[in-house]
């Protein structure tokens, strides 16, 4: 009875409610309780297995006082629910010094999903800044999950020994809004050859609905960022990558076979309807925006600046290998929509589609490229196309002579797109009003609504800037 009776008392009280805590460089982990009077020391404090005291749904606050707001931590590990953020008008800085190897900064673990990290500068981690970790894998983890439905905004990630957020299988609805990721690759001695580095924006493997919106990813030592492994329905919009030691935006790229799901994919697509809309790609030395054995992907209203400066193009058509393993599919893009595009090169190629003899023969593109209603400017001369499969080969520079090539980009143009240093077409530019309607694409990089006419690239004109190249039509 009386067991009863305390079981009706815990219902009838309903859940704990959720706590704050606070953390201070002013703080103290023995004599502190916790609360914004008494707070701890450290974060470990209170995320530690062995010390403690978070529960799912809590609130960890940083205080962060301009010239005292380091947290020298590593192995951040959330394991419950839980937001973690600065104390708010302060940024709290976690960082965990390179030279402690096999460490992350953040981890979040798949138990912890539904967590939030807000307004906190992260540095440094030997591998990575942030860490969505996995429970799926191969064998008898199937039915798992990573960490999912994931809230990263407002960070400042810098100066990680790899990548600056690495998400895992199956870490589904990952978003990501509102951050800047720069100057990942820290481990890596100056002089390191490039192809012995792997240090990129945001590297996400096989997790699908991940979203990365209005954000900053500069002076990358690898890629910006790639979604690949059969990630789906991605979305990439309103962000700037500049800067980039290989490529800029990644639709697919090359995944080792272990890491796809093939209950949902047994074809090894490397990205499933991804969308990457209203971005500004600036300075990369390989591909501007590239599609790995993408499926259904949109590509849209990108503007793409001085890309390709060591190879591949600005938009280019990639193969996978799939580590050669028999059993891999290796599939080409297929059915890719690439509209709306403003493309302005410094003698990089613009549009690139690979073939390769190995294995048999790989192709980059199955059917149709998608391509139409891009704008193509070389300020070293015209703009070069290059299709390398067999029975199709092209490399030229004639646009005219491209368009009946490839029964593609039939109302592209090639004109002289000048534009600002934001990359927005000045008033005047034969970017504005030659575009065409996407339904997937209703505002610009600075959340202007799309309205007829409309134009090219990741800027949408105002009304002046319309009228005035209007006239000089």
């Amino acid at each position: 009875m009386l067991r009863l009776l305390l079981y009706g008392l815990i219902v009838m009280a309903g859940p704990v409610s959720a706590k704050e805590w606070f953390v201070s460089p002013d703080g103290d982990d023995v004599k502190g309780t916790g609360t914004q009077e008494k707070p701890f020391r450290t974060i470990m404090r209170l995320l530690n297995t062995s010390t403690g005291v978070v529960g799912a749904g809590d609130t960890v606050t940083l205080r962060g006082p301009a010239g005292r707001n380091t947290y020298s931590e590593c192995d951040v590990r959330l394991r419950v629910p839980l937001t973690l953020r600065s104390y708010p008008g302060e940024r709290a800085h976690i960082h965990c010094d390179i030279a402690n190897k096999e460490t992350v900064t953040i981890q979040i673990d798949a138990a912890a999903s539904r967590s939030r990290l807000s307004n906190l500068e992260i540095s440094g981690g030997y591998y990575y800044g942030v860490f969505v970790q996995t429970d799926w894998y191969k064998g008898e983890g199937e039915k798992l999950t990573g960490a999912s439905d994931i809230l990263l905004e407002d960070l400042d990630i810098h100066h990680t020994g790899r990548d600056g957020i690495k998400i895992t299988p199956r870490s589904n609805r990952v978003t990501i809004r509102r951050s800047t990721i720069r100057h990942t690759g820290a481990i890596y001695p100056p002089g390191t050859p490039m192809e012995r580095m792997n240090a990129d924006g945001i590297d996400n493997v096989n997790g699908s609905g991940m979203v990365v919106e209005d954000s900053h990813i500069h002076d990358v030592v690898t890629n910006g960022l790639y979604f690949k492994g059969g990630a789906s329905d991605v979305v990439v919009q309103r962000n700037r990558i500049e800067n980039t030691g290989m490529s800029g935006i990644l639709v697919g790229f090359d995944t080792s076979p272990e890491y796809f799901d093939l209950s949902v994919n047994p074809q090894y697509h490397e990205s499933v309807r991804g969308i990457v809309r209203n971005n500004v790609i600036r300075n990369t030395r390989y591909a501007g925006i590239g599609l790995y054995a993408a499926k259904d992907a949109l590509v849209a209203n990108n503007t793409i600046i001085h890309a390709a400066q060591r190879g591949h193009a600005a938009i280019y058509f990639g193969i996978t290998f799939q580590d050669w393993e028999a059993d891999a599919r290796r599939p080409p893009t297929i059915n890719p929509t690439v509209r709306n595009n403003l493309v302005i090169q410094d003698g990089g190629s613009c549009v690139e589609i690979r073939w390769s003899h190995e294995l048999g023969g790989l192709s980059a593109l199955q059917g149709g490229s998608g391509l139409d209603w891009n704008g193509y400017h070389n300020t070293r001369g015209a703009c070069r196309f290059v299709d390398r499969r067999p029975g199709s080969a092209f490399a030229g520079s004639d646009l005219a002579a491209w368009k009946r090539h490839s029964r593609a980009d039939t109302n592209s143009i090639s004109a002289v797109f000048e534009i600002d240093g934001t990359g927005r077409p000045v008033p005047g530019s034969p970017a504005i009003h030659s575009g065409t309607p996407l339904r997937e694409v209703t505002d610009d990089i600075e959340r202007r609504a799309r309205v007829a006419p409309y134009d090219l690239g990741a800027y949408q004109s105002a009304p002046a800037q319309a009228a005035a190249a209007d006239r000089g039509k």
